[in-house]
């Protein structure tokens, strides 16, 4: 037979709830916070000040549990979970909040978010991303009959700079060479990096395709300046296939494609150019 259970002395429940990990706190209809465990007052006051008698800044809403961003201290902002409760604090209605720091599972899961989405080297939309981005306009495109227009980029020679600088060079200039891209784009549009040398942007809302051709020739111009590294003035044209939707194809797959093949008619054509796709190889250009 086990023996009786004992609670524990109001005494010991205090000491526990003073040393919690986790925050406590009580806060009354109008408000303010009228109990509160030093825990929750470091994660709420950034210095340990107790909170009791202010006013609780963060709406109080009756779900499982949200997450709120807490005040910055000096490891950044941190981020809880919050838990609510209905009670009663001496006879009047009130809500019992509990808060768990849960900010390393936060960055963790926005690490693991930018690696799946993001390119490492030039923190733009990876493959995957684009190719979500890309549908996305193609759906909105078949909704609003606006044309999109995909350009493949292929950058001239780019394993000469690899083979003659490095890779840490070469990563450096693949970061100018996104910055570069970003600069000539409009807000709404898609630059990503696809890997190695290649590059895409959607460009949507359209209304005709040369407005394409005035974007490609922007590129070309652009990357006919020096990308000025250490004390390496590097140069590296840029080849450009494009498609446009829904004229050149009717799905993400045939764009990709098509574009991709337009490209190399653009690299056979002396690189540092573009070209729009055609089914027929010897008229490349509309």
């Amino acid at each position: 037979m086990g023996g009786s259970f004992t609670w524990p002395s109001h005494e010991h429940l205090r000491a526990i709830y003073e040393h919690m990990v986790d925050g406590i706190l009580v806060v009354n209809a109008q408000g303010v916070v009228v109990c509160a465990n030093p825990a929750a007052s470091r994660m709420l006051s950034g210095n340990g000040a107790t909170i009791e008698g202010k006013v609780f800044g963060f709406p109080i809403v009756d779900r499982n549990a949200v997450v709120i961003d807490l005040i910055a201290d000096l490891r950044g902002v941190r981020s809880a979970e919050m838990r609510v409760s209905a009670v009663e604090w001496r006879g009047e209605p009130a809500h019992l909040l509990s808060l768990r720091d849960i900010t390393e599972q936060v960055t963790l899961i926005g690490d693991l978010e930018r690696a799946a989405n993001f390119d490492t080297v030039t923190g733009l939309p990876n493959r995957s991303q684009f190719h979500q981005r890309l549908e996305h306009a193609v759906r909105e495109s078949r909704r609003h009959a606006g044309l999109v227009a995909l350009l493949f980029i292929d950058l001239d020679d780019f394993k000469a700079v690899n083979d003659l600088y490095g890779h840490g060079i070469g990563d450096e200039f693949l970061a100018l060479a996104g910055r570069r891209l970003e600069a000539l784009l409009r807000e709404n549009d898609t630059l990503a990096r696809l890997g190695g040398d290649e590059f895409t942007v959607v460009l949507t809302q359209l209304q005709h395709p040369r407005e394409a051709e005035v974007v490609a020739n922007k590129i070309i111009k652009s990357f006919r300046a020096p990308f000025d590294i250490a004390t390496h003035a590097i140069n590296c044209g840029a080849s450009i296939g494009i498609t446009v939707f829904p004229q050149d194809a009717d799905t993400v797959e045939d764009l990709v494609r098509k574009a991709d093949s337009a490209m190399y008619v653009a690299k056979n054509a002396g690189k540092s150019t573009y070209r729009f796709y055609s089914s027929d190889a010897e008229s490349p250009v509309r």
